[in-house]
């Protein structure tokens, strides 16, 4: 039951050998409870399984973008390069992961079914970077701790909680970065998220229960 890691040379390695898996980012989807006690999936949940298998067995749909989420991509090094000094960090460190320079990773618990990717590796700490739209990154910066974080943004923290668990790490930290607030103080805000052993047992027993949904949709498919 153990987490492997693998080290992709580009995106397109990375984007495929992630399908099929249930991953951090979308990994909120699975946590719903159903309405019913004979079900053991939300109807939401369901259908984030659903969309695993499909695109195991079709090719994938075309991926959606916009302005902000080209801001967002374009944006992130900046973050990144903020987030370090804001902490005294080097980048250029071998303790210093960005994992997307150098290689693509991927972490893989397959008794789960379970794969992510957190923005920065440290040695005790996972990093979760997020480069939104001005008025977001404001809501952002109002967040006073991982209780406040969790139920306002509780995809972002299911995606932190479950790549602390793959990456074995203690704690996480949130960013958000936008530098075009005139003020550079209000460019960069962090905010520590601790690891919650209590949720991550609960997302681990979604996960197998979306497994077997899974497995049954591939036997029953073939």
């Amino acid at each position: 039951m153990t987490t492997e890691r693998y080290v992709l040379s580009n995106k397109d390695e990375w984007k495929e050998i992630r399908k099929g898996y249930f991953t951090a980012s979308q990994v909120h989807r699975l946590m719903s409870e159903p309405k019913t006690k004979s079900e053991t999936l939300s109807q939401g949940a369901m259908t984030y399984v659903e969309e695993r298998v499909a695109e195991l067995l079709a090719p994938p749909e075309p991926e959606y973008y916009n302005s902000q989420m080209e801001h967002g991509n374009e944006t992130e090094p900046q973050a990144v390069i903020a987030f370090a000094n804001r902490m005294g960090l080097d980048v250029n460190h071998e303790d210093f992961i960005y994992t997307s320079v150098g290689g693509f990773v991927f972490f893989v618990n397959k008794h789960y079914h379970a794969g992510g990717t957190p923005d920065i590796l440290l040695p005790s700490t996972i990093v979760e970077i997020k480069c939104p739209a001005s008025k977001t990154h404001l809501k952002y910066s109002t967040f006073k701790d991982a209780e406040q974080f969790a139920k306002a943004c509780p995809d972002y923290y299911a995606q932190m909680q479950m790549n602390m668990w793959l990456c074995d790490k203690e704690f996480g930290t949130f960013v958000s970065f936008d530098d075009r607030y005139y003020n550079e103080k209000h460019h960069l805000f962090t905010l520590p998220v601790p690891r919650n052993e209590e949720y991550i047992e609960r997302m681990k027993d979604k996960l197998l229960k979306a497994k077997d949904y899974f497995n049954q949709l591939i036997t029953n498919f073939n």
